[in-house]
This record gives C-alpha cells, structure tokens and sequence, in this order.
C-alpha cells in the first residue's frame, strides 16, 4: 500500500516537472513573436523581418534559403526588438525565400517570403532568334523567344504582354503573345519566297532592335543544259563551253549562289569525264577541252542527289585525214609532220603523238612528243631494237600509220 502511495507521488511530481518544462518552452517561444505581417515583397526594396524580445539568454539568429544560397543572419535591436535584414542581393531576387528562426540551436519558428520582380523599374528584353538561316516553302521555321526581365534581371510574371512584329516583302503581322514560365514564344514559318525576315519586339515601352533571319531558296528542281564551242573539230585545244539554265527551285526561287552542278561527260569508248561549275544568279557553267581525235559525247548535268538535267550530244570531227612521216639516220631518226588541220594550217603546239615500235607483231617499246610547229621528232636508240624486223606505229588526232618492215642489223 505505501509503494503504491509512493509511485503515484512519483508520477505527479514526474508531471509537474514535465508541465514546468513545457511552459517554460512556450515562454521561450512565445517570446519571440514575429511582427512583420507582409510576405510579399518588391525586388529591390530592402527586406527585414523583426521579431519582438523580451528576456533571452542569448540572441535569436534566421537561417535564411534562397536561390542564391542559405545563409544565418545575425539580429539587431531596434526599439527593443530583434530585427533580421536581408544581403542587399538577395532582395534583389526574385523567388521563394524560407527563413528559419534560432534560439539556442533550435528552430522555433519557420516561415516563407516571396520576392516579386519590381514594376517601376525599366524593363529590359532578351530575345532570342534562331536559326537565322530557313529554306523557303513553310516547312522550317525560326523561333522568336522573348524573356521580359525587370531592372534587377528578374523575368516578369506570368500573362506579361509582349508584342512581336515581324515583316517580310509588303507584309507586316503584328502579335500579342504572353508570357509563360518566364518566356513568350513564336514560330515564324518561312514563306515560299526567298528574302529576309525582319522582327522586333515591345514590351512595358521598351522596344527591342531589329533582327533578321534570312529565307534561302529551296533545293533545285530539274533544269536543262546546252552548249557552245568555237568549232567542232577535235584538235585537242579548243574549249566546249556547258551551261545550265536557270536553275529554280519548286517555287520559282533562283537556287543559291555556289550550287554546285556536276557535268557527267560519256565517250564513245564509253570513258567517263567529268567537269563542274558553281551558279552564279542560278545558271552553272564549265568547260571541258576538245578530244585529240574524233569522238562522240554524251552529256548530262547533276546538283548531287537532287535534281539533273536532259542529255545532249556532241560530236567532233577529225581535224586532218592523213599526215606525212619521214625515216632518215638508219631509220633511226622519225620525222612525223607537219600535220595540218582542218583549214590546212598547222596543228596548235603541243598535240601528242604517239609512236608504238614492234617486233614480232608485239610492242616494245611506246614513245611520245608533243608537236612544235606542227611536227614532231623521235629518236630510237639501239638500246630499245633486237637485231632483226621491226615496224614503227604512229598514232596521232585519231590517225594512225605503220611503217613498212624495217631492218635492225645492230644488235646492243
């Protein structure tokens, strides 16, 4: 019975320390009372929060949040309460700040603050346009962004008008976009016409400066080549000279300056040539030398894996139908010429002429000279003969002649 007695003091006085010390944190807590009402505050305008005191055995402190980083600010006292204030570029902004009241190493009180961007100050636009480069046709398009910010480079709120207008030939379009999460944003669809786009836009009285985003044609549609040339005999030195027509793209664009047309040339013994020329104001040009011989071109024009042109056909005469050779020096010495053209004058320096000597119906020998004055020489050393036959082939603009059977008495 007298245990029993004993354990029921017990857990009343157990209570009464508990209730003693419960208040005593009440009193504690109860002594700092927050008096700043407002939550909501400008950027840019100094921010304190202040807090009634009474006796303490130390100084609260305000851990503080923010977007710039956490931080504890110590308090001052003003008319005897303690007053927190804010770095000045943290009230400079905008965002959530949490603060977190401090005594003696326990939070004891919590809150939150919100920073609005400062009306009254000059706004500032950032525009953002790109790409600045769009093919013609409405398919591709450049983005106009726009972050309105206050003079503290905080964004605007939410639903702030921006104008944007944009002009483009004769046409001017004029728009009222809003902002949202910080940010207004328009697609500008290229037109089917090539040219410059132009856009500016306004915000609060504050107007931005132009920029542009150029309309490139669209890639080249099929086109059609032709030729010219001097004459149509194949001396080997003249030049035929390819162009395109111009070169448009499905709108009527003249393609772009430095579209590069390929000129895929097929001869009659079936050897691939190739030229090609850059446009200039959408026509492409090349040229391509004459053959030494007579041949027959197939001619056909290429935008690499785009479009092509229809085929033509050229052909060259032979210049000459024969030419003369002489032999002297125990045949040793080749005088071939002077070879004539097609207006019986000499043939330009420089024509190749090919000499092939055979023994045994086999070549063992192959020498060439370009001709100077029409003509040209050769010289065959004995190094190059076995005694016995030989035959000397001369072949030159598509000509060719043999010699008759000739004697090599020399052995090397």
């Amino acid at each position: 019975m007298i245990n029993r007695k004993r354990n029921i003091l017990f857990l009343i006085f157990t209570l009464f320390l508990l209730a003693l010390a419960i208040g005593k944190e009440v009193a504690r807590i109860e002594s700092l009372v927050l008096v700043t009402k407002a939550t909501e505050f400008t950027a840019g305008t100094p921010i304190k929060l202040e807090f009634t005191a009474k006796s303490n055995s130390e100084k609260p402190q305000l851990f503080i949040i923010h977007s710039y980083g956490k931080t504890l600010l110590e308090a001052s006292v003003d008319r005897g309460n303690y007053v927190f204030e804010l770095p000045e570029n943290y009230c400079e902004k905008t965002g959530k700040v949490s603060w977190f009241l401090i005594l003696e190493h326990e939070s004891i009180a919590s809150g939150t603050l919100q920073i609005l961007p400062n009306p009254k100050t000059k706004t500032v636009l950032e525009n953002y346009f790109g790409p600045r480069k769009i093919m013609a046709g409405g398919r591709e398009f450049s983005m106009m962004v726009v972050v309105p910010t206050d003079g503290f480079d905080n964004p605007k709120e939410s639903n702030t008008t921006v104008k944007l207008k944009y002009q483009f030939l004769q046409n001017i379009s004029t728009l009222d976009l809003r902002t949202n999460n910080f940010i207004a944003w328009y697609n500008i669809y290229s037109p089917d016409k090539a040219g410059k786009i132009l856009v500016s836009t306004e915000c609060e009285n504050t107007v931005s400066k132009e920029i542009e985003t150029e309309v490139y044609p669209n890639i080249a549609t099929d086109f059609s080549i032709n030729y010219s040339r001097n004459h149509e005999f194949a001396d080997g030195n003249q030049l035929t000279r390819f162009s395109t027509s111009i070169i448009r793209d499905q709108f009527g664009n003249v393609v772009s300056d430095g579209t590069l047309v390929y000129f895929i040339i097929r001869t009659k013994e079936n050897m691939l040539l190739k030229t090609f020329g850059a446009t200039i104001n959408g026509i492409a040009s090349a040229q391509i030398l004459h053959p030494d011989h007579q041949d027959s071109y197939q001619v056909k024009a290429y935008v690499m894996g785009i479009a092509e042109s229809n085929s033509i056909t050229i052909n060259y005469k032979p210049v000459a139908a024969s030419f003369d050779y002489a032999l002297s020096h125990n045949n040793r010495t080749l005088r071939v010429g002077p070879i004539k053209s097609f207006m019986n004058q000499l043939v330009p320096d420089g024509i190749t002429v090919v000499l092939n000597v055979l023994q045994k119906n086999k070549i063992v020998a192959t020498l060439e000279k370009e001709t100077s004055k029409g003509i040209a020489f050769f010289e065959i050393s004995d190094d190059i003969l076995a005694a016995g036959n030989f035959q000397l082939e001369i072949k030159t603009l598509g000509i060719s002649k043999k010699t008759p059977i000739l004697r090599n008495d020399h052995q090397q």
